[in-house]
Formats: C-alpha cells, sequence, structure tokens
C-alpha cells in the first residue's frame, strides 16, 4: 500500500458484547492493521469486547457511554481528532453514530457509520452529509435507510465477510464426544443468540416433525441464551418432549469446529438484516434452511446455498427433513455455498471495499 493510502481509523461502538457488530469490527480491525492501517477503537468499559481487542494487540479505549459518561466519552473522541492523529471516525451502532456524528460536525473529519440493525433513529438522516457515508450491511438495510428519506448517494452496501474459509476441516466425531452427543446422531445447528428473534421456539417446534421422520436427527443451538428469554426457552424444550434431542452449547471460540459438526445450519429468524451465520455456514460448506426476512434471501440462494421459508413450523420440519434425506442434493448446495463465498463474502471483500469508500472520503480517491 502507498504511504498516502493509509489511515488513522478511529472506530466507536457503543456494545462490548460478542455479537455480531462486535465480531464484524475485530474482524475489521485485524484486516486493517494487517494493510498498514493505525486502527484505534473505542468501546464500552468492561465486556468481551476490549478483552478481546487487547488480546489481539489492538489500540483499545474503554469509556462510559451513558449518563455523563456521554459527555466525557464525546470530548475524548474530539480531542483525538483535534491533535491530527484521526482521518476518520467509523462507528457501528446507533449510539456510537451519535458519537461519530457530533465529532465529524465539530472536527470536521469524515465520519462512517456501519448500520448492522434495523431501528428508526434519525441519526442515520443527520448523518448524510458532507463526506460522511452511511454502510448498509444488506440491500434490505440500503432500501430501509432510503426509505427514511436518506439520500441514496449517501449509503453504500457492503456485506459483511467472514474469514472461516481460512479453517482447516475437523471430523464431527470430536464435537459429538465432547457434547456427549452419540455418535450415531446426525446434528442439526442453529448458531446466535438464544432469544425470540432468532427463531428457536419455532424450531423447537418444527424439531418434534422432524424427529418422527428422522429419529437420528438431534438439534444443537450454539450461542448465549438471553436471561428475560431463559424461562420461556425451558418451558418450551420441558413441554416438547425433544430435550434428549436438544444440546445447549452457550457461547464457543470454535465455530468454524462446531459448523464442520453439523449435517446443516437452520435460521428461522424474525429479524435478519444481513445473516453472518449463513455466510459462515456456507463458508464451511453447510447449507442453510433460512427464513425469507430482511437480508437473508441476498444470502441464501433457495434450492442453490439453502432453503428458504416461511416463518411456519411445517415448512421449517419439512425443509429440515428434505436436507437430512437428501445427502447429494445437500452436499451440491454446500458445495455452492462455499463459491458463493469465495466470490463475494470474504473478509478481503469486505476490507476492499471500505477501503475505497474510506479513501473516497478522505479526497484521496
Amino acid at each position: 500500500m502507498a504511504e498516502s493510502e493509509k489511515l488513522r481509523i478511529l472506530q466507536v461502538i457503543s456494545s462490548s458484547a460478542p455479537s455480531g457488530a462486535e465480531r464484524h469490527l475485530c474482524s475489521l480491525s485485524r484486516h486493517l492493521t494487517e494493510r498498514g492501517h493505525e486502527v484505534e477503537v473505542v468501546c464500552p468499559i468492561g465486556g468481551w469486547l476490549p478483552q478481546e481487542l487487547r488480546d489481539k494487540g489492538y489500540n483499545v479505549t474503554e469509556m462510559e457511554m451513558h449518563g455523563t459518561g456521554w459527555f466525557r466519552t464525546a470530548g475524548y473522541l474530539m480531542n483525538r481528532i483535534k491533535d491530527g492523529k484521526v482521518d476518520l471516525v467509523h462507528a457501528h451502532l446507533t449510539r456510537a453514530t451519535y458519537f461519530a456524528s457530533v465529532s465529524s460536525l465539530f472536527r470536521r473529519v469524515p465520519a462512517i457509520s456501519t448500520v448492522h440493525i434495523a431501528n428508526h433513529d434519525q441519526i442515520y438522516k443527520r448523518m448524510a452529509r458532507g463526506q460522511n457515508r452511511l454502510i448498509a450491511v444488506s440491500n434490505f438495510v440500503r432500501g430501509m435507510l432510503h426509505g427514511r428519506d436518506i439520500p441514496d448517494r449517501y449509503i453504500d452496501t457492503v456485506y459483511n465477510g467472514t474469514e472461516f474459509t481460512e479453517f482447516e476441516s475437523v471430523s464431527p466425531n470430536g464435537v459429538k464426544s465432547e457434547l456427549g452427543i452419540p455418535a450415531d446422531r446426525r446434528l442439526v445447528g442453529l448458531v446466535g443468540r438464544v432469544c425470540h428473534d432468532k427463531g428457536h421456539l419455532l424450531m423447537i417446534e418444527a424439531m418434534k416433525d422432524v424427529l418422527r421422520q428422522h429419529p437420528s436427527a438431534h438439534l444443537v443451538f450454539v450461542g448465549r441464551i438471553d436471561a428475560e428469554f431463559k424461562p420461556e426457552m425451558e418451558s418450551a424444550v420441558h413441554s416438547s418432549g425433544i430435550s434428549n434431542r436438544l444440546t445447549m452449547t452457550g457461547n464457543r471460540t470454535d465455530i468454524p469446529r462446531m459448523l464442520d459438526s453439523f449435517e446443516f445450519t437452520v435460521m428461522p429468524s424474525h429479524k435478519e438484516t444481513f445473516g453472518v451465520a449463513a455466510i459462515e455456514a456456507m463458508a464451511r460448506r453447510k447449507p442453510v434452511v433460512a427464513s425469507r426476512i430482511g437480508g437473508l434471501p441476498e444470502v441464501v440462494r433457495h434450492g442453490q446455498t439453502g432453503l428458504l421459508v416461511d416463518l411456519r413450523a411445517d415448512e421449517v420440519s419439512e425443509a429440515v427433513s428434505y436436507l437430512l434425506a437428501n445427502e447429494p442434493e445437500r452436499e451440491q448446495m454446500g458445495t455452492l455455498g462455499r463459491i458463493l463465498v469465495e466470490e463475494k463474502f470474504t473478509a478481503k471483500h469486505m476490507v476492499d471495499r471500505l477501503e475505497r469508500i474510506y479513501l473516497r472520503a478522505v479526497g484521496r480517491q
């Protein structure tokens, strides 16, 4: 990279939980640093993210972002920019976008905001000025922003990328043994925060019919469970009668290994602006059964890399049973999914696109 293309990037995020936006920021920080850019991250105090960043050697500052801490954080960002040590601010999530917007307005540096989730906050419309950019993680999100009277000329679609193509494949037997699952079980995985929006209750309902057709099927939920959702979840599992065919792993740091142990994955989501879990599964050559919701149809191509379904238990169970019963189609979908990820959804593709947006924003391209 030419010296004139190296940037000093201040990334701001308003959550430190181990979720999609936070993991995206970690991946982005890694790839930007490897390309010669200087990256600093400002995030909330405590939680998963700051320790994860420090363990990887990144420059991170923890700030209180609520109450009076809001003003201290805004002041810190403006001072960093005033010192001339920042070329642009890249925000992730809504509260962080407020910080980036204020900083750019008073210090006249471009602000970028990646819109990871669907909401109706007016800050995104206020951000659409000057050299600022809004990054939509899917065309679904882009349309949502445009529908709120944000001029399309301020919006870029940049799909999230995955690094899961970089790992060697492993045998599923180790995971089954570790989790206490019999070796003859056929695992169907749902990866993501255990909550209502991700469709776990619908999957439990669908699994009852799946097991009637495929007694060797076994459901695996990978992800942390929302505390307020836990009682409803436990009640649904108990009343379903499938508790001996469901394993909940909690958070895992070895997601590629978990995916390698599954026949395929399911995403019966009620909300999904993109679908990182889908491209991660496809990167491991696993098809995806997904709902026709939000950005998922941009990722999962029906009949090619997986199956799209309506949010009904009978449709989910039919798609799951079909993939369990048809190994050639399942393997072909897995192969096509991997090809699609390599063509469109790698971390390299994501960072290539973001770099061009950054350089245009600062007037170097």
